[in-house]
């Protein structure tokens, strides 16, 4: 992918608007993704990792501790299955506004096999929309660039007390234009409630790391939550910080709190990134309704630099 020489740009749909200033705006991104896109297939050996910065299958919650997604596709310690549980599958779709064009989809399934092990199988896709081809000015050439990646995890976790441990085995491929590549790579995570005594939760992680030469960069992430209210499980209120770091990226601070109250539950936060040195913040909200084993939420995150929020919404079953 180093030798590929490519310029793109996003097709920004019309709107309707016949204002010369959002006109000019709309043009700007697009010459602005054009550059990104291109900088990023370069300089990756397989492209599409920044297409999972998107927060898939969260709502809102922190992703080191949050269980809503079967599998465990950000901590593969938070697939192991609840008490009382013997599997759990679900569906996770996330659709970002037109001047991105990404659409994001996850589905995870796991179960609860011998010695309390959780197995957990995860297949999540991505991809760009409304790429083409110019040569040297806006005028198109050909069809849509295929721009793409996927990633297939298989998993393991245990509780053992108030510790849980989790280990996945990933492979990630990717098309770009008419090349596909792809790379492999495992993470680990680990969630310990109460420990030494304490009333919180603390979660460790990592996510697309890998040992090969045309690895990923990785992103580690550490979190923790305090309990502000907590009658039982089905009513309670937390509070807390995650933070991420991904190589040669930048980090993310992230102060959330969660609720559950019956068979509703509601997620809220406020992202703090730092690209390259660019600050930005942006804020998530989630809600959630279970009824006979079933949960379905929806997420909302903000956009930035004038971009629309983008949504998600997920589907689980808890089988018991």
């Amino acid at each position: 992918m180093a030798d590929t020489a490519l310029l793109v740009v996003i097709r920004l749909r019309e709107t309707g608007r016949s204002d010369k200033l959002k006109y000019m705006s709309r043009f700007t991104f697009a010459a602005l993704a054009s550059v990104v896109l291109s900088s990023v297939a370069a300089a990756q050996q397989v492209p599409g990792r920044e297409l999972f910065d998107f927060p898939l299958g969260l709502s809102a919650e922190a992703p080191t501790l949050s269980a809503l997604m079967p599998a465990g596709l950000w901590n593969p310690a938070t697939s192991a299955v609840r008490p009382g549980a013997r599997a759990a599958v679900g569906f996770a779709g996330l659709t970002t506004p037109v001047e991105q064009g990404v659409n994001l989809a996850m589905a995870g399934a796991e179960v609860l096999t011998v010695q309390g092990l959780t197995a957990s199988i995860s297949y999540a896709q991505a991809s760009v929309r409304d790429i083409f081809r110019t040569t040297t000015d806006p005028q198109t050439t050909g069809g849509d660039i295929p721009y793409s990646t996927s990633l297939v995890s298989l998993g393991v976790a245990k509780a053992q007390g108030p510790l849980t441990f989790g280990v996945a085995a990933r492979l990630r491929s990717a098309r770009f234009d008419n090349e596909t590549s792809s790379v492999g790579g495992f993470d680990a995570g680990a969630i310990a409630d109460r420990p030494w005594g304490f009333p919180l939760r603390v979660a460790a992680s990592t996510f697309m790391f890998s040992p090969q030469r045309n690895r990923d960069p990785a992103t580690y992430t550490i979190a923790a939550d305090v309990p502000f209210v907590q009658r039982d499980s089905t009513v309670a209120l937390r509070g807390g910080y995650s933070l991420g770091h991904t190589e040669g990226l930048g980090r993310e601070d992230y102060v959330f709190a969660s609720s559950n109250f019956h068979e509703l539950a509601a997620s809220a936060g406020v992202l703090q990134s730092n690209v390259f040195g660019h600050v930005s913040q942006r804020l998530r909200l989630g809600f959630g309704l279970r009824y006979a084993g079933y949960m379905v939420s929806f997420g909302r995150e903000d956009g930035g630099a004038g971009i629309s929020a983008s949504y998600q919404v997920l589907l689980t079953r808890v089988i018991r």
